[in-house]
């Protein structure tokens, strides 16, 4: 039986195996769902069958709440996956290898803002969350206020864990889902994951 350990995963980013995307960019956030959707999340990668994908790091931050409402933040790992997300009013996301003389590489189909159904319900076979969040009753930053700190959520596997392995089911695939729902939430969500073979593990 393999065992993966922490040393392995920055090995395997060192190698090449290691990927990132981004949900908004630069100076310019993306919106988020107004309430928590389950075939709707913010952010979906969808893992081809012969693919594992182990997460490494999110973050979601939020630039504008809205009015005052619970925010929800979540990372559902399934073994229901869904190739065909649709993004109608979302984007499809290019991966980007995190060693930068390395192009592309990644076999996994990354979407951000999904749209409502637009992906089968990863809530079904083999599924739970690994990473929850939330903070109640938060308003967007009123002008002259300087005293709040950012909204800046954080998920890392070398200091929160658990390690969570995703392999792509054989006929649908699996998937990472990443949630970031409050009122009127506008953002960025930025995901790190190892990527390998399923034939490297037992």
């Amino acid at each position: 039986m393999s065992v993966i350990t922490l040393d392995m995963l920055s090995q395997w980013m060192a190698e090449g195996y290691g990927y990132i995307a981004n949900f908004g960019s630069a100076t310019t956030p993306v919106t988020f769902a107004g309430a928590y959707d389950a075939d709707a999340p913010d952010f979906y990668i969808h893992v081809p069958a012969g693919t594992t994908i182990i997460p490494v790091s999110i973050r979601v931050l939020f630039e504008a709440v809205g009015t005052e409402s619970t925010m929800e933040i979540i990372a559902l790992a399934s073994s229901t996956g869904d190739l065909t997300a649709t993004i109608t009013g979302g984007t499809l996301l290019t991966a980007k290898n995190l060693r930068v003389d390395r192009a592309g590489g990644s076999l996994c189909t990354v979407s951000g803002g999904v749209d409502a159904a637009g992906i089968t319900d990863p809530n079904a076979g083999n599924f739970y969350e690994f990473w929850r969040e939330m903070r109640p009753l938060t308003d967007t930053v009123a002008t002259g206020e300087n005293d709040r700190w950012p909204l800046l959520f954080e998920w890392s596997v070398f200091q929160d864990g658990p390690l969570v392995a995703i392999p792509g089911a054989a006929s649908i695939g699996s998937s990472l889902s990443v949630y970031a729902a409050s009122q009127a939430g506008t953002g960025f969500i930025t995901v790190g994951w190892v990527e390998i073979p399923t034939g490297r593990l037992k």
